[in-house]
């Protein structure tokens, strides 16, 4: 077991300024701003079968499938991310639940945001 921590405890440090400040921000910006765009395509697709439009399927498997992309997408630079951001690990895990929420993302991206302005991470 405690191999296991060990290396657990190397590969989470190997996660340390994989990118700068700066890329992480640029890279946590676009991954948030891209994963609300894939939560509006869904929630679009959805409208789509409940008002029974034609092709309303073929908007479903669009939708989620680039909704589903785009959360992948966030969910990964968030990873690999949080580090360079110096985020705590609650931090981190409060950015990846978040995302699950219709546009959660884009709320914590301006929270984040707005405390980085300010001088308060």
């Amino acid at each position: 077991m405690d191999s296991v921590k060990k290396i657990a405890k190397k590969t989470y440090a190997g996660l340390d300024n994989i990118f700068s400040d700066k890329e992480a921000w640029m890279l946590f910006r676009l991954a948030a701003f891209v994963e609300t765009f894939g939560w509006t395509c869904l929630i679009f697709a959805i409208i789509a079968i409940k008002l029974n439009w034609p092709y309303a399927d073929t908007y479903i498997a669009i939708g989620g499938s680039i909704h589903g992309i785009l959360y992948l997408f966030y969910v990964f630079i968030v990873i690999f991310a949080h580090r360079s951001l110096k985020w705590s690990p609650w931090r981190f895990t409060f950015a990846e639940f978040i995302s699950v929420v219709p546009y959660g993302a884009l709320g914590f991206e301006l929270w984040v945001s707005h405390r980085r302005k300010h001088g308060k991470i």
